[in-house]
Order: C-alpha cells, then sequence, then structure tokens
C-alpha cells in the first residue's frame, strides 16, 4: 500500500546560544511532550499518531545560536497506517502533534518533511488474538 510517513527534528533545551546540557534524557522529555501533545490531538481529531523518537544532535552556525558541537534535539519519525487513517487527516494530525510538542518545549520553530513510503502491515496474532 501507498501511504506517506514523516521526519522532523525538535529541540529540547528552549532557546539559542545556551551551555547545551548535554545531560539530559533527550527522548524522555521529548517523549513525555509528544504524549501529551498527542493525547490532545486524539481528543480532538481522533488520530492518534505514534512516533518513534530517536536522540540526535542538529548542528548550524555557532554565529546563530548553535551550542558548539551541536544542539541536544531528537529525531521523530513515524508513519501512516492507511488501514486506518486517511493520509490527509494523518498530516494534519503530525502537523498538530509537532507544533504541541514543540510549543511544550518552548521551541519557536522546527521542521518536517513528508514522503510517500511503501507500507506493509504486518499482523502476527493468531485468529483467536485478533477476535478478542
Amino acid at each position: 500500500m501507498k501511504t506517506i510517513k514523516f521526519f522532523a527534528s525538535l529541540g529540547v533545551i528552549s532557546g539559542y546560544g545556551h551551555d547545551n546540557v548535554t545531560d539530559v534524557n533527550a527522548t524522555e522529555i521529548a517523549g513525555n511532550a509528544w504524549q501529551e501533545a498527542a493525547k490532545k490531538v486524539f481528543e480532538d481529531s481522533k488520530t492518534y499518531i505514534g512516533a518513534v523518537i530517536s536522540p540526535a544532535k542538529t548542528v548550524y552556525h555557532t554565529e546563530w545560536g548553535c551550542p558548539v558541537g551541536g544542539e541536544v534535539t531528537v529525531a521523530i519519525t513515524g508513519e501512516c497506517n492507511p488501514t486506518y487513517t486517511a493520509a490527509d487527516a494523518y498530516k494534519a494530525a503530525v502537523i498538530a502533534v509537532l507544533e504541541g510538542a514543540a510549543k511544550k518545549l518552548g521551541q519557536k520553530t522546527t521542521q518536517i518533511t513528508f514522503s510517500e513510503a511503501e507500507f506493509e502491515y504486518l499482523d502476527f496474532r493468531s485468529e483467536e488474538e485478533k477476535n478478542s
């Protein structure tokens, strides 16, 4: 099946030009913000956006406020399961969740890309499990 997937990056420490505390658990901080935002979006739209959140460093010009060695960020990815959600509703919900998480983390900007992907939904449950 054809579907869409997304990739976003998100800082976990607000502002620019900070000392970039590196002993933070970026995935936990971002995961909590994502879950909170996803819950709110689900209550409004009935579309839940699950994601994979991985630790990352975003590197940009130090004269623009990037800490030396890069900013502590997370990489957030996910894909729409077209069995359950239409691509347009999914895309709108992803943007809403990302915005909510970004605001919770004090971020003023972020970026996201959407791309087409080939999707296979694999269900390894037994028939009994599927029917319960």
